[in-house]
């Protein structure tokens, strides 16, 4: 996460700078105070700066799930036809007339919600690189290209969240949030003698160089909100370490300053983007047994939260806050690394997710896969649940101006199929793809031809992606 552009402090614009009276707030204002710069949601003060000022900006985020699902709980029934070994299901637009089970938690969104059936990663096959689909799977997802094999070292691409980024990037602070529940190995060889690099990340900046990924909720807040701690000195650390760390007690001068020049409907946003912010930070920064407002750093406990479903509420929390708050506009988010080895004892699975996915159709295992995968999908209703909640510029919410792709780069752990894969798009009203429906396409068509539609919609145009042989029509 790095910053891209110079934002606008109140200070610059009242008080100790130049005076502004009626001239609206540019979008990029910031409240700043004690180091700290606090992005602002979309305010109506702001609606006049430019030409379509009050609209919404377009979003994407792409959310990544390990190991593949438990098919039979994530398919709706659809005509079929044989290809070669395979069973494949005819292309073809039908009604979302019932969820499937893995899907239930979305049933609040089911209008939004398209089902994605025949999309397949070929370059995630072996082609003949042999074993080490795992790899291969998260490697290729947003990339379509297929990855060096070759003792440990990285080639590979750039990858469609990334191609967004640099188009739309530089109108925010941060090009692209990248978000996991694991880190993982830096370095060697984690699948077959594939880089560690493949099966940890999904979003690439260059052929060998992923993007950096944040675990830990606490520090993708502070580098968010708080403009982060890494390049203080330990003075300064220390000093920060003395006073009470609340973000909003620091910008509480440049905040009075705004409000003087707000209206009734403007204040109302910025107290409810506040008590979020506050209610968030209490989250952050206590273990559950406190309830004050705010803390010093002693009082925040280190490491990531002990549960997955915690530990991704939280990373959801700060991406739904940094989307609505224009901080920035594509995200990704991984559920886990491929070939993932958690254990999911809070849905009562002791078993390793990666050695569970080899099933071998045994009961108790597939019954553990299924927890596993609604696990992910409640995980998931709960962020879509709250960009659905959030407030965006020109009145809906932050959902509607949103495309999100749910899934994985393996269709079934037990065999590593990469043909029809389970993937789901959540995409609000202002998007214009409608939702409640299944869409399948021909067998075989490349999920690039997907990521190039959403690229389109995102504005961008113009680039390759793999076997992507353009944009598929939504």
């Amino acid at each position: 996460m790095t910053d891209t552009s110079r934002d606008i402090s109140i200070g610059e614009l009242t008080g100790s700078g130049p005076r502004l009276t009626s001239r609206p707030l540019p979008r990029r204002t910031v409240l700043r105070g004690a180091g700290v710069a606090l992005a602002l949601p979309w305010l109506e003060a702001m609606a006049s700066a430019a030409p379509g000022a009050a609209k919404a900006p377009k979003r994407l985020v792409y959310v990544y799930v390990p190991n593949g699902v438990k098919l039979d709980q994530w398919r709706t029934t659809l005509p079929t036809e044989k290809r070669g070994r395979w069973t494949v299901p005819l292309a073809g637009e039908h009604v979302l007339k019932e969820l499937p089970p893995l899907m239930r938690p979305l049933a609040a969104h089911r209008d939004r919600l398209t089902m994605l059936r025949g999309l397949a990663q070929v370059r995630s096959r072996p082609n003949g690189d042999g074993p080490g689909d795992h790899a291969r799977a998260s490697a290729v997802w947003l990339t379509g290209i297929q990855p060096l094999k070759s003792e440990g070292r990285v080639a590979l691409g750039v990858s469609a969240d990334q191609l967004v980024a640099r188009e739309v990037g530089g109108d925010t602070r941060v090009r692209s949030l990248v978000l996991g529940t694991e880190r993982g190995r830096a370095s060697g060889q984690c699948d077959s003698g594939y880089a560690c690099a493949y099966s940890n990340n999904v979003s690439w900046e260059s052929a060998t160089t992923p993007a950096a990924k944040e675990v830990d909720p606490r520090r993708a807040f502070d580098r968010l909100f708080r403009g982060g701690d890494g390049t203080r000195s330990a003075d300064e650390r220390r000093a920060r370490l003395e006073r009470r760390r609340s973000l909003l007690d620091h910008i509480s001068r440049d905040a009075k300053d705004l409000s003087k020049r707000l209206s009734t409907a403007d204040r109302a946003r910025i107290d409810e983007y506040e008590t979020g912010l506050r209610e968030l930070e209490r989250q952050l920064s206590f273990d559950g047994a406190a309830h004050e407002d705010s803390a010093p750093d002693s009082a925040r406990p280190g490491g990531a939260p002990k549960t997955f479903r915690e530990q991704s509420r939280l990373l959801g929390e700060v991406l739904a806050l940094a989307l609505r708050a224009d901080v920035t506009r594509v995200a990704t988010l991984m559920y886990g690394n491929e070939g993932s080895g958690r254990r999911y004892t809070e849905v009562d699975v002791s078993g390793a997710h990666h050695a569970l996915s080899h099933h071998g159709n045994d009961p108790e295992k597939l019954e553990s896969i299924r927890r596993i995968n609604l696990l992910h999908a409640e995980c998931l209703a709960s962020l879509v649940s709250r960009l659905a909640e959030l407030e965006d510029a020109g009145g809906g919410s932050v959902l509607d101006s949103t495309m999100l792709l749910y899934g994985s780069g393996i269709a079934e752990g037990n065999r590593h199929d990469h043909h029809d894969l389970p993937l789901a798009l959540i995409a609000g009203r202002r998007t214009k793809i409608q939702g409640g429906r299944v869409l399948s396409f021909a067998h075989e068509t490349p999920l690039n031809d997907l990521h190039l539609a959403l690229m389109k919609r995102m504005g961008v145009k113009g680039f390759s992606l793999g076997d992507g042989r353009g944009p598929l029509s939504l």
